[in-house]
């Protein structure tokens, strides 16, 4: 249901005010998390929905299963949340929540999430591919982000 409401609401923004790439890999993704978190101000809500990842949600029959998802079931269960991604897409977050969502998008960038980014007030809405492209399609500051995620290696075609 949250994923829905958020797609409605994409689709009447259509096109994203700002697009960013970036080059996926194993590095550290929470500066840009932290910037994506803080560019929001005073929130009462944040939704990150999951919507897809190239290799599932963590949860397969691998005997060695990547460490990233174990890393990421344990987070989720420590939040009180055991069920899988698939069944469960949406993460809420409250107003007092920025750090719990900035650890999340890390996770989403780690893992190659498609995910949906919808925040409250002002129906602040971004999107992350498995791509490596990043989309702002209102809020988040804008041109501001853009100024502390191209440092971090993000980059504008």
């Amino acid at each position: 249901m949250l994923e829905k409401k958020l797609r409605r609401h994409l689709a009447q923004l259509k096109d994203p005010k700002l697009v960013l790439y970036y080059k996926s890999g194993k590095r550290d993704y929470s500066e840009a998390a932290n910037a994506i978190a803080t560019s929001l101000g005073r929130f009462t809500e944040a939704t990150l929905c999951f919507s897809f990842c190239i290799s599932g949600d963590g949860w397969g029959i691998d005997p060695q299963p990547d460490e990233r998802w174990v890393r990421y079931r344990q987070w989720r269960g420590a939040q009180g949340e055991n069920r899988r991604l698939f069944d469960a897409p949406g993460h809420l977050f409250g107003s007092h929540e920025a750090e719990q969502l900035s650890r999340t998008l890390v996770f989403a960038f780690e893992l190659g999430w498609d995910a949906l980014l919808g925040v409250k007030p002002g129906r602040q809405l971004l999107s992350l591919s498995h791509h490596d492209r990043l989309d702002v399609y209102r809020g988040f500051g804008g041109r501001s982000l853009a100024d502390k995620l191209i440092p971090l290696g993000y980059w504008r075609r």
